[in-house]
């Protein structure tokens, strides 16, 4: 790179690295990356799941929070900061897919944040409902239209909306002094506010309670010339004196019996008609995890003016649809409408702090890795002779993944390769437009050459490809003696958050011990020695090899897919990013400034200090800040007008990957030889 043109800065500063002495120069101290800056350690999952967010509805952003818009978001980014969230909302290691694995490899490592998008199908046509969830329906319904029907949806589809159920009771309020009946309205005293879709309980001075909705407030002049009145107006004629007026609200109890993970949630002081403030339906649309009403769904009523409690019963049980997805359901469509809910990946788009994309579930091996019995074996030795005892195979066993079938892949099938990589392209080409990382896993089972045959399939800056599944143990309570095949690029993702956050953005997961994993299941180095030389070819070729080590299992390296060597390691790419974003952030005031020397000035102070914020944290190679950026701001002329240009040089810090020590024999002495693996 071109050695950038000198500025002028502060003193030296020993911290910074600025030699004090000529041809001495002080270590800098690494920081923490930049303060004030963008987040690049949160990392999106996209996946299968038993439950969680799909087919939510859609927000209009034009409209307030308690109104939706027609149409329904497929896919929604749903943050977690923790795997016990992760839990609570997707349900844990229930589904057949990875995704659970992968969030659950990402915090282990120190990942703190998290987008997770839940991949089902594609809706059948027609259907006016979401496909495949548990409904529930309260009580019955009664001749005269009025009743205490009402039907409950579990939020998402899948067989665990069958474990839930509901309890809707109501509640009253007298309204007090009594209101006055004048026809159709009651006659509000001072100080008496009740909204419009409000239930009320009528007690006549003669015969039974019923029950009227207010269909308006209105106001006339008062009676006796003073101010004003305020009118309840009735959907229904009001019976004749009254002996009390009562406010009837709804509570709503739902109940999760999961085993494995019991909710509850619970709804007080609810509108029991749409036009009410607090209307169930929009409650339950902003506020509940676990239910929502059927779209249309405009009041629920009790049966009579007894207010009796209703409960539910299943009246359409849920179904897991995740054999039918296939890799398509991870995009959305090719010419998708800007403005259409989201689809599979597009649910990421416009995330302001998701820098990294793993998709765990975008192929299956037909046949995973051997399963690993870790306990250790019974002698069954004693002093006299017993019946033989069965004992469980103790050795590696393999099993075909026929869960999900529309994501299967076989490494020996011709176009198997391939096709995969070609599902890989469309997942970078995604990164690339939203200007994030996608960490890639090699496909399993896959022979060195072959290994090069899919890299050649790639070239972005935007990708990061991990070889070699990694071995953890089960985390299911009856497998507790076996260990599983996950793939490595979760862990990756969560070393980088846990490196950005110990010690700044240029480091990246290379040389740090996998937490968690025990092994490496498939690929160089796995359940064979790893030869020297396919190590080499694989990491020239920027394929980081995951290997065991003495102290746990590490990956080799970390480099990107880029062919051209200058993007060749990933913190060249995070650090570009990261500044990309940050500008972007913190220049948006310049769009409204006048273009003169002031404006042009502010801009390059602007730029400098945050690129002193990354000299200091070691992201850049030079020794001093002259050596390591450049900021030039000169004035611009355009045919309609002056513009704004902002040229920065950076000089990227290149990591020491590892050490290669190579040992001779010749003549009876040994040599050592140490040689840099970048």
């Amino acid at each position: 790179m071109t050695p950038p043109t000198a500025t002028a800065y502060p003193s030296p500063d020993p911290g910074l690295g600025v030699p004090s002495v000529p041809g001495v120069h002080l270590a800098r101290d690494v920081g923490e990356a930049p303060r004030h800056g963008v987040r690049m350690d949160v990392c999106a999952f996209a996946g299968v799941a038993p439950r969680g967010p799909a087919w939510d509805p859609a927000h209009d952003p034009a409209l307030d929070g308690s109104r939706l818009a027609a149409g329904r978001a497929r896919s929604s980014a749903v943050p977690v900061e923790s795997w016990a969230e992760y839990e609570e909302l997707f349900g844990g290691y229930g589904a057949p897919g990875l995704l659970a694995h992968a969030v659950a490899g990402f915090f282990a490592q120190g990942g703190r944040r998290a987008y997770v998008v839940r991949v089902v199908p594609r809706r059948p046509a027609p259907a006016p409902e979401p496909p495949a969830r548990a409904g529930l329906t309260f009580g019955r319904e009664v001749r005269d239209g009025r009743g205490s029907r009402l039907r409950l949806l579990a939020r998402s589809e899948g067989v665990w909306g069958d474990l839930l159920t509901a309890t809707l009771a109501f509640a009253t309020k007298a309204l007090l002094p009594v209101p006055e009946v004048d026809g159709r309205t009651l006659v509000l005293a001072p100080g008496t506010d009740i909204p419009v879709g409000t239930l009320l309980r009528l007690s006549p001075r003669e015969g039974a309670k019923e029950l009227r909705g207010v269909a308006a407030i209105t106001r006339r002049p008062a009676r006796d010339g003073t101010g004003w009145e305020r009118l309840a107006v009735f959907d229904a004629p009001v019976p004749g004196p009254l002996r009390s007026v009562e406010e009837v609200t709804g509570t709503l109890e739902v109940v999760d019996a999961d085993p494995a993970r019991r909710r509850r949630e619970r709804f007080t002081d609810l509108g029991l008609t749409a036009a009410h403030p607090r209307w169930l339906g929009a409650e339950l649309a902003t506020g509940s995890r676990l239910v929502e009403t059927p779209a249309g769904t405009e009041a629920i009523s009790p049966a009579d003016a007894r207010l009796v409690a209703a409960g539910t019963h299943l009246t359409s049980p849920g179904a897991d649809r995740s054999a039918l997805v296939t890799p398509e359901d991870f995009f959305g469509p090719e010419s998708a409408d800007p403005e259409a809910p989201p689809e599979g990946l597009d649910a990421l788009r416009g995330l302001p702090d998701c820098a990294n994309i793993v998709v765990p579930d975008l192929y299956v091996p037909a046949e995973v890795p051997p399963e690993e019995n870790v306990s250790a074996p019974g002698t069954f030795a004693g002093a006299s002779f017993a019946p033989c005892v069965r004992l469980r195979g103790s050795g590696p066993t393999r099993r075909a993944r026929t869960e999900l079938p529309g994501l299967l892949f076989d490494a020996g099938a011709p176009g198997e390769p391939a096709a995969v990589a070609a599902l890989q392209r469309r997942v970078v080409s995604f990164a690339e437009r939203a200007n994030m990382v996608a960490l890639l896993d090699v496909p399993p089972g896959l022979p060195p050459r072959d290994v090069l045959i899919w890299r050649a399939s790639f070239d972005s800056s935007h990708a990061m490809a991990c070889h070699g599944w990694l071995r953890v143990p089960d985390p299911r309570a009856d497998r507790t003696d076996r260990t599983v095949a996950v793939p490595a690029a979760p862990y990756a993702a969560g070393v980088l958050a846990a490196a950005e956050h110990a010690r700044g953005l240029p480091y990246g997961p290379a040389g740090t011990p996998l937490a968690g994993v025990v092994g490496v299941a498939e690929g160089p180095g796995g359940t064979t020695p790893a030869d020297g030389g396919t190590l080499g070819t694989l990491h020239r070729a920027g394929v980081n090899v995951c290997l065991l080590d003495r102290d746990g299992v590490r990956i080799t390296a970390a480099r990107t897919l880029a062919r051209d060597p200058a993007w060749r390691q990933l913190s060249v790419r995070r650090t570009v990013t990261f500044l990309e974003r940050t500008l972007e952030q913190r220049l948006a005031w310049a769009a409204f400034e006048p273009d003169d020397d002031l404006l042009r000035a502010r801009v390059r102070v602007a730029v400098e200090h945050l690129l002193l914020d990354l000299f200091a944290a070691g992201a850049f190679a030079g020794s001093v800040p002259a050596e390591s950026f450049s900021v030039r701001v000169p004035p611009v002329d355009t045919a309609g007008g002056a513009g704004l240009l902002c040229e920065i040089g950076v000089a990227p810090g290149a990591p020491l990957e590892f050490l290669l020590v190579r040992v001779f024999r010749a003549d009876g002495e040994l040599t050592l030889r140490t040689e840099t693996g970048t």
